[in-house]
């Protein structure tokens, strides 16, 4: 099945959660988060993404729907690839990075393996996927089938058409289209918290002191 078009985020939602730090996001959010094995593959000379979430589902050996999705996509666009962590054959190379980029995609991730990394490195654009391969996937005379903007499952996290991608070297996490505003209230700017916490500790105080670890371990009578 392919839905054409979807409900993408506003350019001024995608722009407030560029000040979005994933990893802040990680001490508070229990959900959306991809699994570690599912990484940057240094494809690009920064690892930072924002976009809106294209999503596609293939069968492992079969790329059709891939191609596809590097038509319909639309500047700003994260293409998301459900392949069920199957690692030998890439879906992905130069020629469909080439495609996503003239499409004006911001980058993929892929649930699976990615090929020639060093092309795609020249042309400097953010891979996140679980493994690299020189294996690829066929040129099927015809498709197994596959789905284009429906709810997929990438690392472990469920994500839907128009979601947020936000990834950095650490991974990706997914932000609900509908838990925007609510992230870009609380997350962006930041508090300057984590830098207070350090200059405390070079002034001499514990980290344990100052997060209550101590007190935590006092009443539990754990010392």
């Amino acid at each position: 099945m392919v839905i054409d078009n979807f409900d993408r985020p506003s350019d001024d939602q995608l722009s407030a959660l560029e000040q979005v730090d994933p990893n802040e996001l990680g001490h508070h959010r229990h959900f959306g988060h991809s699994s570690p094995e599912l990484r940057f593959m240094r494809t690009a000379s920064s690892a930072n993404i924002v976009g809106s979430a294209l999503t596609v589902r293939i069968p492992p050996v079969d790329g059709t729907m891939v191609h596809k999705a590097t038509e319909l996509a639309e500047p700003g666009d994260v293409i998301v690839i459900q392949m069920d962590g199957h690692e030998t054959n890439a879906p992905w190379g130069e020629v469909t990075t080439h495609a996503a980029v003239a499409s004006g995609a911001q980058g993929v991730v892929i649930d699976g393996a990615v090929t020639d990394t060093a092309a795609i490195r020249d042309i400097d654009f953010p891979v996140f996927a679980r493994a690299r391969s020189n294996r690829t996937v066929y040129r099927l005379r015809q498709s197994l089938g596959g789905d284009i903007n429906v709810p997929v499952q990438v690392g472990g996290a469920v994500v839907q058409p128009g979601d947020v991608a936000i990834g950095n070297e650490d991974g990706v996490v997914f932000v609900p289209q509908d838990e925007i505003d609510h992230v870009i209230e609380h997350y962006t700017g930041g508090d300057g918290a984590e830098s207070e916490i350090i200059d405390r500790l070079y002034e001499g105080e514990s980290l344990a002191d100052i997060s209550g670890a101590n007190d935590r371990i006092a009443e539990r009578d754990l010392s």
